[in-house]
């Protein structure tokens, strides 16, 4: 088993790669009373292909990420939820673009989870009743977010960014895609991006390191997925000019609200970069707009956004955005003025004071997630998949330079990647 020594931080992470590929990560935290463990597997909702043994590409109906999350939950009639919840555990699952974890939280029994959790992910029971009625539920979710503003505004967006990537495509899929699903391709979506080689379990909390290790052997000594189709996920890139500039929509809402999105390129995978690109636009936007800067409080005396103007930058293998809205009722005005202040940031001047500032408030923001083993657990998974380490995040922080920041400003210079999207209260005779 490999092991890790994180003096910086006082953590310890081991590390063991189990005979059938199930890469296991144990991050033992003396004095913590509750342990987290999570179970994921790069299959998020922009993996929509399989190669099977001949090589032939396969095409997976959109949604089947989500739709194979819930239905693991199933097993024979009963819902896992129950089971854990005799064990004092408190179960829960989540789909991504990326991948997807199912988890669970207790302070006691955590073997007994262990063996629940991976056991009920690797052994699906489907049947044919059980996808039917699966359909109409998640039909019933895919209705209730086309009628939320905020999904309508963040999906319509993210299409208006991308051509042709698969980030376009919902998380839930559609009505008519998830109706393509049945009992064949579930199993062989399960069998392909369930194989113990694309997932990895992480635990974090209190417990001896041996007898976990030795536990997880024993529950998967003879876990073998025989399977021939292998997962697919070779996207292309795209460039950064949008789909579309500018969309609206008239909604059931009481103020507009507006959205700017900010196409940016993908990712370079070396563990330094991903996380180095991440904190660099997070330290400029900090800068740029953060709550204490001029830009938002102009902003804001300007009566151009209230308190639910938010920010974020997503950056990935294949593709990245950066977004910022807030209701509004100058929607106009405050398109207007946002690209002025990320097509010019050329002409801002940072202080190398505030830079150190900003940069050590994150550094710090990051030590104290570090008492949060349910950060720690996700933030981990998240990072793994992209080809890093969260722990390596405070020497990268260390590395990163005004210089750094000045080079930042490029992603946001040519406004052929910027797209908006508004939606409008529903007039009158509407």
């Amino acid at each position: 088993m490999n092991k890790q020594n994180f003096t910086r931080i006082n953590e310890v992470l081991y590390h063991e790669v189990l005979d059938n590929g199930l890469n296991v990560f144990l991050l033992p935290k003396e004095g913590f009373h509750k342990s987290y463990v999570t179970f994921s597997t790069k299959l998020g909702s922009i993996m929509t292909k399989i190669k099977d043994e001949n090589k032939n590409i396969i095409d997976l109906p959109l949604g089947i990420a989500h739709f194979l999350e819930h239905k693991l939950f199933e097993q024979d009639g009963e819902d896992v939820s129950s089971l854990f919840s005799q064990n004092q555990a408190s179960v829960n699952a989540f789909t991504q673009n990326n991948r997807t974890t199912y988890l669970f939280s207790c302070t006691d029994n955590l073997t007994k989870n262990i063996d629940l959790l991976i056991n009920f992910v690797q052994n699906p029971f489907f049947t044919k009743e059980g996808i039917e009625k699966e359909k109409g539920i998640i039909s019933s979710e895919i209705k209730m977010y086309e009628d939320d503003p905020n999904t309508v505004a963040y999906m319509s967006l993210i299409r208006n960014m991308f051509k042709n990537h698969p980030i376009r495509y919902d998380i839930l899929g559609t009505i008519d895609t998830i109706s393509k699903i049945d009992k064949s391709i579930l199993e062989r979506t399960h069998k392909t991006y369930y194989n113990p080689k694309n997932m990895v379990l992480f635990i974090t909390g209190n417990f001896e390191v041996n007898e976990i290790i030795q536990h997880i052997k024993e529950n998967q000594k003879d876990v073998k997925f025989n399977c021939t189709s292998l997962p697919y996920d070779d996207i292309s890139i795209e460039d950064l000019t949008v789909a579309k500039k500018s969309e609206e929509v008239y909604l059931e809402v009481n103020v507009p609200n507006f959205l700017l999105g900010v196409k940016q390129g993908p990712t370079d995978y070396s563990k330094e970069d991903i996380i180095k690109k991440e904190l660099c636009f997070s330290i400029l936007l900090d800068l740029v707009l953060g709550k204490s800067t001029n830009n938002y409080k102009e902003l804001l005396s300007n009566e151009l956004v209230n308190d639910s103007f938010g920010l974020d930058i997503t950056l990935e293998k294949s593709y990245g955005f950066f977004l910022v809205g807030s209701e509004t009722y100058k929607p106009k005005e405050l398109e207007n003025r946002l690209k002025d202040i990320l097509l010019n940031l050329d002409k801002e001047f940072f202080k190398e004071e505030d830079f150190l500032r900003i940069k050590k408030q994150i550094v710090g923001g990051f030590i104290h997630a570090l008492n949060s083993i349910e950060y720690i657990a996700n933030q981990f998974t998240k990072y793994y998949y992209l080809g890093a380490s969260l722990f390596d995040i405070l020497e990268v922080a260390d590395s990163i330079t005004l210089q750094d920041i000045e080079e930042t400003k490029n992603a946001f210079k040519n406004e052929e990647s910027y797209s908006t999207f508004t939606v409008y209260p529903k007039k009158n005779d509407e």
